[in-house]
């Protein structure tokens, strides 16, 4: 197994269902398509379905390929995509939308399967490498959902040939030279703010990423420069929490209502619950951070109030607190960067130009019930005009250690659980005692970051990495993205 192929498991299901929006174009610009109308799949034998794991999810990958095959007839694909693909898809893409990405890779056919990476979960997602009969070999991401129906599908030119960094120095030209502006830096964390003894209860202060930053192992870009983070701004989110059930205002058990006026767009499973299910603030928390559920990081806004959210930012070290002050809920992001097309244009302009007040009445302004956003029109980047959430590496160092000590306190105890219960990294080895993680991503945005603890001598680590770009196409090989923080931590566990 490759470094870099796991790294494509980085990706919550719900992520990879918001990524499948850039595939048409990523598809097209990223393989070399064979001359010639489409071949059968005839060629395409039996026994290579055999290597896919006999589960849900090997017979939705089986399908998939017959279909790339050109072994289906179009209605015959329309109904198997409205039969196996889950109601978060296809709100994504429609049947059509879906068909078409099959035929595009139709023309590159026949198909065959060269590998099988299946996630070291419950066998939910998996990495399946594909080889055209000419061109470039595709990596097949797919997940499926608790109800075994398909979550999450990704095509991406192939990792699986990637060869590593062995090098600081070798890591920092190929970040360097991705096309997307990325910013990627690995600090070693001082001591004294992880140590057991002296880190609980430190770092209410704010302290500054920088001076928490023992040593810099890796800078490409500026470490104080802010950049768009997408859903990484959920850590402060869980600051907030655990401060407000530090203060007693809230428990993790307490019981919070969903309602039309809360529901966001995915990522996220919540949005499709009806009103008036309830679900427990750690509930919220674990699936804020696990999947990313947008509708669950809005439910927790609204329960320890947006200003509670804004002052954790300070709280837990932010270099500048007003670049995400007012805080938009990430419903309010969907309708303010991409709401009616008549006046979106004028929309992002205001919000670009206006001062804190006029921004929170334009947050103020905005209509409840379901959100009408269309997820086909999420198309263009808004970042931008300032519409996403800013941080900065040292931000990111801040606020994982924040969380980590936090984490010593009796009210703060879930966190730990909570940000490692999806570790970004696919299997980690037992040179890791703990791994924290947090990635985000948004039209034009693709980020991680990750803090983690090395067993065999306490030292902690925070690794970030944050992409943007006006051509998200840029970002769409999210494996080889990632897979340098696959290298980067392989070079810190053989230190």
């Amino acid at each position: 197994m490759h470094t870099n192929r796991r790294a494509s498991f980085t990706l919550s299901t719900t992520a990879l269902v918001a990524a499948l929006t850039l595939t048409g174009a990523a598809i097209s610009g990223c393989t070399t398509p064979a001359p010639g109308p489409a071949a059968s799949s005839t060629a395409a034998p039996a026994a290579e379905a055999a290597t896919l794991p006999d589960t849900v999810l090997g017979e939705h990958a089986a399908w998939i390929l017959e279909a790339m095959n050109g072994d289906l007839e179009p209605i015959d694909i329309d109904a198997g995509i409205a039969e196996r693909f889950d109601a978060a898809m296809l709100e994504q893409l429609s049947v059509a939308e879906l068909r078409q990405v099959i035929e595009q890779l139709q023309l590159q056919g026949p198909w065959r399967i060269d590998a099988v990476d299946v996630a070291p979960d419950a066998g939910t997602q998996a990495v399946i490498t594909i080889r055209p009969a000419e061109g470039d070999a595709l990596d097949m991401q797919i997940a499926v959902d608790g109800e075994d129906l398909v979550a999450g599908l990704f095509f991406a030119p192939s990792a699986a040939d990637r060869t590593p960094s062995t090098s600081w120095a070798e890591l920092e030209d190929v970040v360097e030279s991705f096309a997307a502006d990325t910013t990627m830096v690995v600090t070693e964390v001082d001591a004294a703010a992880v140590d057991p003894d002296a880190k609980a209860g430190a770092g209410a202060s704010g302290t500054p990423g920088a001076e928490l930053a023992a040593d810099r192992l890796l800078e490409t870009g500026d470490p104080a420069a802010p950049h768009p983070s997408g859903s990484i701004f959920k850590l402060y989110v869980l600051g907030a929490v655990a401060d407000a059930v530090e203060a007693g205002s809230l428990t993790w058990d307490t019981a919070l209502t969903i309602t039309d006026d809360i529901k966001s767009l995915p990522s996220g499973e919540l949005q499709n619950e009806p009103a008036g299910t309830t679900v427990t603030v750690r509930e919220a928390a674990e699936k804020m951070i696990a999947i990313s559920d947008n509708t669950a990081t809005d439910l927790l806004i609204a329960t320890v109030g947006p200003e509670a959210v804004e002052a954790a930012l300070a709280d837990m070290g932010h270099h500048d607190p007003s670049l995400n002050t007012p805080m938009p809920t990430t419903r309010a992001l969907f309708q303010l960067g991409w709401g009616p097309a008549e006046s979106r244009a004028g929309t992002r302009d205001r919000w670009s130009a206006a001062d804190e007040t006029e921004r929170r009445a334009m947050l103020d302004s905005l209509p409840g019930g379901i959100v009408t956003v269309d997820p086909a029109d999420l198309t263009d980047s808004v970042w931008q005009r300032g519409l996403d959430w800013f941080t900065s590496a040292d931000d990111l160092v801040a606020a994982h250690v924040a969380l980590q000590q936090r984490a010593t306190t009796d009210a703060g105890a879930p966190l730990g659980e909570i940000l490692s219960a999806n570790p970004g990294l696919g299997t980690i080895g037992e040179e890791w005692s703990t791994v924290a993680f947090k990635g985000g991503s948004s039209i034009g945005v693709l980020a991680g970051s990750w803090y983690l603890e090395r067993a065999s001598d306490g030292k902690a680590f925070v690794i970030s990495i944050q992409g943007e770009t006006d051509t998200p196409t840029e970002l769409a090989d999210m494996a080889t993205f990632f897979g340098q923080v696959e290298d980067a931590v392989a070079l810190l566990a053989a230190e």
